[in-house]
């Protein structure tokens, strides 16, 4: 029997979907190495879903590093192509510009 991945204790990650079909996905604590591929894997699933429409609420998160973005990136980039988006609430509270990967 394989391993299972287990939540960090002091991670969580609460979704909840407004009236208007967009998602709002509130991390809390760290989101780095070692709780990105928890929010990698909610995030697929609402894009397999079909939600095209995802607010990442960033307000309680206590660490945020380059791993941690990755997800977050992938996912705007692919929203985007689609014709959907992902918008990024900052710490401060405000809505931060719809994330579009660069590259």
């Amino acid at each position: 029997m394989a391993p299972t991945a287990t939540t960090p204790n002091a991670w969580a990650l609460h979704s909840v979907t407004q009236p208007d079909n967009v998602v709002e996905l509130r991390p809390s604590g760290p989101l780095d190495s070692s709780t990105a591929r928890f929010l990698a894997a909610r995030l697929d699933a609402l894009v397999h879903s079909g939600h095209d429409q995802i607010v990442l609420d960033l307000r309680h998160v206590d660490h945020l590093d380059a791993i941690g973005m990755a997800p977050v990136r992938r996912t705007a980039a692919l929203l985007d192509a689609t014709g959907g988006q992902l918008t990024i609430r900052e710490r401060s509270g405000e809505v931060a510009e719809p994330i579009v990967d660069a590259a």
